[in-house]
């Protein structure tokens, strides 16, 4: 098992301008390449000349989109260069606009007519009496019409003048007014619509008859725009299809994608040069990937440029990949430097599951953790903290916050607290010295090995002694050589003086050892998070205990756990992360290296249709 992160592997791709676009594109889809532009030889080639055309193209977009193809959309696959490639893309959009617009414009206006239809159908429900005959009201007239006012529910027209007659109906949503008389007092009301946020609604011409009859033309004709609206949507669809729309949207997406994540490429008059880094450490995938694809590229991996700062790939197993989190918190591990996931995958559901000891808890985080993980891959952590929660529930014997239902397999902690505040202590000296290994492997890896046995060594030494005396008082002997051995040691160091190398050397002698005992002291806390834990657990299981009516004890069980889960799991999770950030990795963390930055593939798109 390697502890140590790789260097991203430095690839360098020859293909020709047309193959360029599909190239970057295939290498994004493998999820292993960072583009990163290298000056050269090749001439400088910006790629912002497709933007007047990315434009036309974002016009239609925000136009037509609503009545383009709702399946994948699928790039062309004949390969040409980018301004060939979305000039042709353009030319088909333009010309089934040309075809399409008229059925559009048709598809729009019926969508219009039946939005009013379905108001006018709302309001005949709910009208009382079959007295009004609707042929009257539609039927032009030389002095006297009819119109009908759509105004919110708590609005009302105020000067209704005495020579209209009116009718109001009201609904949940809005109220309509039924007006009849003159048409320039009509006219006159339209004016105070606007102050009360109403509207005027055409009575369609074709009713006739009472409300009944008028309620079933109303609902025949929306059935009939329906169904005529259903037959552009397939006219629509067959130009698309005759245009080829979904190969020409395919097309300009990818180009858009480009764009976006490409600004310019060295090229040369028939060539192009794609640089970048690879976490494809083999670099088969790249290639096997191009192959595939039907590309015509050269790929070699000729050592990084010296200008350039190589970015580090955490290669992990999946089981210790969602533990990354933790030391992303601090930065990226450098080149010499330990990258700890795989360590906390071990120590961090340990720490978490000592705190949060219970069974039935712990397995509803495994729940949580198993109905979650696809979604946010991150939450796979709850699913190993909640199998170690399980585990020491069954040391502790809780489930549930119920020390009855199974014996501990150690201790309780509530009965016996002493010995599970001081495992605590021991495990909190393991993971201490953990780090300190870890300290002297990068010192190993950076060639100061030597300096390291000089000084931070007799540190550690120094470490050991002072906890060893507090179980074996002999132990204590042991830290006379070890402060001469750390006191040699600086004055080893090039330009290294006499008094001022030692006065400074045992100033930092008592910060590390102190900072080493303070440390060792804050894993205490994880003895105390489990006393709390079960502490408050056991308060509701008495509270439970004293309820005379056993659904409401039950409630209480549901509230307590539930408050459990929520309050104390976000703070153990705030105890745990604290511990592995200001006390492990201060040991040997220091995040230097920069993240390798995938360059993200183009999804699939799909136009969003429009409901009619």
């Amino acid at each position: 098992m390697t502890l140590r992160p790789s260097a991203a592997r430095w690839f360098e791709l020859l293909t020709t301008r047309e193959d360029v676009t599909r190239a970057v594109e295939t290498l994004a889809a493998t999820g292993s390449i960072e583009l990163e532009t290298r000056s050269g030889t090749h001439r400088e080639v910006s790629l912002q000349d497709l933007q007047p055309q990315m434009e036309e193209y974002h016009r239609l977009a925000r136009r037509y989109q609503p009545y383009w193809p709702d399946t994948e959309l699928r790039p062309g696959t004949p390969p040409k260069t980018p301004n060939r490639v979305l000039d042709a893309a353009l030319q088909n959009l333009l010309a089934w606009e040309k075809s399409a617009l008229p059925l559009i414009q048709r598809l729009e206006s019926l969508h219009s007519e039946r939005t009013d239809l379905e108001l006018v159908a709302s309001m005949l429900q709910r009208l009382q009496g079959e007295t009004l005959d609707f042929g009257l009201l539609t039927r032009p007239g030389t002095s006297v019409t009819a119109r009908l006012f759509v105004i919110p529910p708590d609005k009302r027209i105020e000067q209704m003048p005495g020579t209209v007659l009116t009718t109001r109906v009201s609904t949940d949503l809005r109220d309509f007014v039924i007006a009849v008389g003159p048409g320039e007092e009509l006219d006159a009301l339209v004016k105070e619509l606007s102050a009360v946020n109403g509207r005027v609604l055409a009575l369609p011409g074709f009713l006739q008859g009472t409300r009944t009859t008028a309620l079933q033309q109303t609902q025949q004709r929306i059935e009939n725009i329906a169904a005529e609206s259903q037959q552009l949507r397939r006219d629509i669809d067959a130009l698309a299809a005759r245009h080829q729309l979904p190969e020409a949207l395919g097309d300009i997406h990818r180009l858009d994608w480009f764009l976006t994540h490409v600004t310019s490429l060295p090229v040369s008059e028939n060539f192009a040069w794609i640089t970048g880094w690879t976490s494809d450490v083999s670099g088969r995938r790249l290639e096997d990937a191009l192959r595939q694809a039907s590309i015509d590229a050269v790929v070699h991996f000729p050592p990084p440029p010296l200008e350039v700062d190589t970015p580090m790939v955490m290669q992990n197993p999946w089981w210790a990949q969602p533990f990354e989190l933790f030391a992303r918190l601090l930065g990226t591990p450098g080149r010499d430097e330990a990258d700890p996931s795989r360590l906390l995958a071990v120590l961090a559901p340990l720490l978490f599951g000592y705190m949060f000891g219970d069974v039935g808890q712990g397995l509803v985080l495994v729940l949580a953790g198993l109905l979650l993980q696809r979604r946010w891959p991150v939450v796979r952590i709850l699913i190993a903290n909640g199998l170690a929660s399980m585990v020491f529930g069954w040391v502790f014997g809780s489930v549930f916050g119920q020390e009855d239902v199974i014996a501990p397999l150690w201790v309780s902690p509530v009965e016996h607290p002493l010995p599970v505040l001081l495992v605590p202590l021991a495990g909190g000296i393991v993971i201490l010295l953990l780090g300190l290994a870890l300290n002297a492997m990068e010192a190993w890896w950076r060639g100061s090995f030597r300096q390291w046995l000089e000084i931070e060594a007799a540190v550690l030494v120094l470490y050991l002694s002072v906890v060893a005396s507090l179980f074996v008082p002999g132990a204590a002997w042991v830290t006379l050589p070890a402060l001469g051995w750390y006191f040699a040691g600086c004055l080893l160091q090039p330009h290294a003086r006499l008094w001022s190398t030692l006065a400074g050397a045992a100033g930092t002698l008592v910060e590390s050892l102190f900072q080493l005992l303070i440390n060792t002291v804050s894993f205490v806390r994880v003895g105390a998070f489990a006393l709390a834990h079960s502490g408050l657990s056991l308060a509701f299981t008495i509270m439970s205990g004293i309820t005379d009516n056993p659904l409401g004890a039950l409630a209480i069980l549901l509230l307590g756990n539930l408050v459990v889960i929520l309050l104390e799991g976000l703070v153990v999770t705030i105890q745990t992360t604290r511990l592995i950030l200001f006390e492990f990795f201060i040991r040997f963390l220091r995040g230097s290296g920069r993240i390798f930055r995938p360059l993200a593939a183009p999804g699939p798109e799909v136009g969003t249709r429009r409901t009619t």
